[in-house]
């Protein structure tokens, strides 16, 4: 009956004991767990290859391109334990702004070219896919295919440039894969639909719908 307390005694010791070494194991890897995408920098280059439809009555499809560059304003992300502690899921949620330039070409009637300084939300998730969503304000001016010739006062012609200024209005969804997120690869793929309104040009509100196809050069590395 007297030995009880003593066994009481080394029990609980081995206990505590058993508790503090699995704190430090824990803490030994503290330092070394590497939490890729938690803190970085993120710029992106991209260059979109466009199909324009015109609605209504003559149905139109326009091809053209553009080129952006995406500057991250807000970056918020969120992890998701794994199998294991030491293998976070890292889930990126981020608000950029993407000056974008382009063209529109329209066979037998004018070239469309464009800059809209985008804003767009994207959400990667832990394997690298990938949605996001873009507002567009931008401005368009349209020009003239055939040469365009102005009657001057002697009543002689003469070749001038010519063509429209529009505000455009609109905003698409896009999806794809960012390969720089797993695979240490610096480019990402995406796809998207979208719509634009061009102001006083357009009659009707939605006019046109276009889809892209793109690929994006990834500037990613972790901040020190």
């Amino acid at each position: 009956m007297r030995k009880q307390p003593l066994y009481l005694f080394f029990l609980l010791f081995f206990i505590v004991c058993a508790v503090f070494k699995v704190q430090a194991q824990e803490n030994k890897y503290k330092d070394i767990i590497k939490t890729d995408g938690l803190k970085n920098k993120k710029y992106l280059a991209s260059i979109s290859g466009i199909a324009d439809v015109e609605l209504f009555k003559p149905v139109n499809i326009n091809l053209g391109m553009s080129f952006s560059g995406s500057i991250r304003l807000l970056y918020k992300p969120k992890l998701n334990k794994g199998k294991s502690v030491y293998s976070p899921k890292v889930i990126e949620r981020e608000i950029y702004i993407k000056p974008t330039v382009g063209y529109i070409y329209r066979k037998r009637y004018n070239t469309a070219l464009f800059f809209i300084p985008e804003i767009a939300y994207r959400h990667t998730f832990y394997k690298g896919v990938f949605l996001e969503l873009n507002m567009d304000v931008g401005y368009m001016f349209t020009k003239m295919n055939a040469p365009v010739y102005e009657r001057q006062d002697d009543g002689t012609f003469k070749e001038i440039f010519f063509g429209h200024h529009n505000l455009m209005l609109g905003g698409k969804l896009v999806a794809g894969y960012d390969f720089s997120k797993n695979r240490r690869t610096p480019l990402a793929i995406n796809f998207g639909t979208g719509v634009f309104y061009r102001y006083p040009s357009n009659q009707k509100w939605i006019r046109h719908i276009y889809a892209e196809v793109g690929l994006s050069y990834v500037f990613r590395r972790a901040k020190e």
